[in-house]
Formats: structure tokens, C-alpha cells, sequence
């Protein structure tokens, strides 16, 4: 793939280089980005301010599919980000491409030396490399920052540690962020993203009880990434570019007697078809948990505080009585 992509990026396959040839010669910054988070940005930060010191382009290399998927096919990763969706990220970081490799056996297999011959010197001809201090790569992630800098010398490549990004006195990492969202800790998580957590999901057809009850829900299957714990959220959904409010239920209808794990996502204030479409929603805050009620009436009027409470944690994030429009 080679695209001048829609978010003013350039997005390169390794395979295509060649053809590409504006992406070499510039700085680099490798990693799974997954999540694309504040240590990530300041990581691109970096990669952007030593480009324009050496020259050439800024480019983060990444990998899909995450590693993890082909080192540990029977316990992979749930992504806090789906592919398009981190491309989207990195390019609002004003990075000037994306390089994809692919992340299969034999590019996993390569030994740390093997990577930067092959991979830096050989096909992206670098200037110079932007990386955290936990930065490993190579077969059994036997190669770390040290490493980095002593393949690179002879070369004359520029190679640049940047200390890790502290929130709460703890380095912002992707597995800290999954850890959080895992517990359901949804506001904390986006503080370390920098942003509100997003996932997507198709809309299916569901029961249609939240219909007969006043409160059509979005029904969401083949979700992209990890899933917060069961609970009622807060939240948004993004609809041909308008961010509206949403509230998120995630786990089963206990006051019915059903307890399997539905997702399902309540607009508020929107009326439309949204069938078969891939819906792009984010958790703002957690408001409590999966409750049984003993009536119908009693789950209604929780159900209008939890529409209440999104409404207002909305406003206060966004701005009261203010549209949300973006690209998504």
C-alpha cells in the first residue's frame, strides 16, 4: 500500500520504498504505536525537531499486525487502537510519513543487527533514530537503545534517548493504559492517551428492547480493540463526523434475566438508521455498574439519571450547548 493518505500523511508498505523514495534519508522513530499515546507523541515530538535539524522527513515505523499476534497467535493483544484509526492519530502528529512493516516470522526473526542493516540502513537510508529508554528490537527483543547506538556510530546515524512521559509518577506505556480501560478506569486511561479511549464496532440488530423502552441502542459486534469491564459509562459516538453523547452499556440485562455481554450505545438525541454501519465510540467516564433492578419502572429512571449524567459529563468536556464536529 502507498497512499497520499486522506489525513495528509504519506503511508508506505516496506515493499514499496522504491517508489517512495522521499520517504528516505530523514529520522526515524520505531514502535508499535498502539494506543498512539503521550509518550508516543512526544516520541514523534522528538523525531519531528531532529528531522529539521539533519534534514529529511520525519517518519514513525511501525508494524502490522501487532507483534504479539504472530509471537503469541493462542494469546494476543487486544489493540487500544485498529489500524486505520492509529494511522489517523499519526498523522495528526505532523509527522511526514508512516512506514508499515510487516510483522510476519521472518521480519520478527531477524536478529537486532540483521534489523538495522536491512531495515534502516538498507532500505530507509537513516539520518538519524528517536527512541524511549525501553526501546528493544531484534529477535527476542535482544537489542536496546545501547545496542542502537553502536550499530549506528560507524554511520555517522544520530541516535537520540528520550526519557519516558510520567503521569501520576508512573511512565505512560500502552500496557498501563489496557490495565486501566481493563478495570474500567476509562477517564484516568484517557488522561495517558491524551484523548477519550475510542473503539468501533459494527451496529447489528439486537432485541430492540431499548426501543420498546424509549431508548433505542446501537447494538456493537466485531469490535476492533480491547473493551473496558462490564459497567454504564459515559460516553460519545461518532456519526458522519459529529461527535454526540452516548450512554454505554457493556455486560448483560440482569433485570430480564439475560447475562450475556451485550455492547450497546444509547445517542442522545439522534434519530437515524445506523444498521451495518461501523460505529466509532468513546468512553468518557464510568458512571456504575450492571445493576438488577426490581421493575421496570425502577431500571427506567436509573436509565434517565445515566442519560442525564452523560449528557452533563458531555458538556463538560466538550462545551455546553456546542456541536462537535471533526473528521473522525
Amino acid at each position: 500500500m502507498d497512499s497520499k493518505a486522506r489525513w495528509c500523511v504519506r503511508i508506505v508498505r516496506v515493499g514499496d520504498l522504491d517508489d517512495n523514495p522521499s520517504v528516505r534519508g530523514g529520522v526515524v522513530t520505531i514502535g508499535n504505536f498502539d494506543g498512539v499515546h503521550c509518550g508516543h507523541r512526544e516520541l514523534l515530538e522528538r523525531t519531528r525537531e531532529l528531522a529539521g535539524r539533519l534534514g529529511g522527513p520525519a517518519v514513525a515505523v511501525t508494524f502490522d499486525p501487532h507483534p504479539a499476534a504472530v509471537l503469541r497467535p493462542n494469546e494476543p493483544i487486544r489493540p487500544l487502537t485498529w489500524t486505520d484509526f492509529k494511522f489517523r492519530l499519526l498523522a495528526e502528529t505532523n509527522i511526514d510519513a508512516v512506514v508499515v512493516l510487516p510483522a510476519d516470522a521472518a521480519l520478527l526473526g531477524r536478529s537486532a543487527e540483521e534489523f538495522f542493516q536491512e531495515i534502516l540502513l538498507d532500505r530507509l537510508r537513516v539520518k538519524g533514530i528517536v527512541e524511549g529508554a525501553d526501546f528493544r528490537f531484534g529477535r527476542g527483543r535482544e537489542g536496546d537503545l545501547e545496542t542502537l547506538r553502536t550499530l549506528a556510530a560507524p554511520h555517522g546515524i544520530v541516535v537520540e534517548g528520550v526519557p519516558a512521559v510520567e503521569i501520576d509518577g508512573k511512565p505512560v506505556s500502552s500496557s498501563r493504559i489496557r490495565q486501566l480501560i481493563g478495570k474500567g478506569e476509562v477517564a484516568r486511561a484517557g488522561r495517558l492517551l491524551g484523548r477519550p479511549f475510542r473503539t468501533c464496532g459494527l451496529v447489528v440488530h439486537g432485541a430492540a428492547r431499548g426501543r420498546t423502552l424509549g431508548y433505542p441502542t446501537a447494538n456493537l459486534q466485531r469490535v476492533k480493540t480491547i473493551l473496558p469491564d462490564e459497567g454504564i459509562y459515559a460516553g460519545t459516538a461518532w456519526v458522519d463526523g459529529r461527535r454526540w453523547p452516548a450512554a454505554i452499556s457493556l455486560g448483560g440485562n440482569p433485570t430480564f434475566d439475560e447475562y450475556s455481554v451485550k455492547f450497546e450505545v444509547f445517542i442522545v438525541d439522534f434519530q437515524g438508521d445506523l444498521y451495518d454501519r461501523w460505529l466509532e465510540v468513546e468512553f468518557l467516564e464510568r458512571l456504575r455498574g450492571v445493576e438488577k433492578h426490581d421493575s421496570v419502572e425502577s431500571l427506567l429512571t436509573q436509565m434517565r439519571r445515566d442519560v442525564e449524567a452523560t449528557s452533563r459529563i458531555f458538556d463538560e468536556t466538550f462545551g455546553a450547548g456546542k456541536a462537535a464536529f471533526d473528521s473522525g
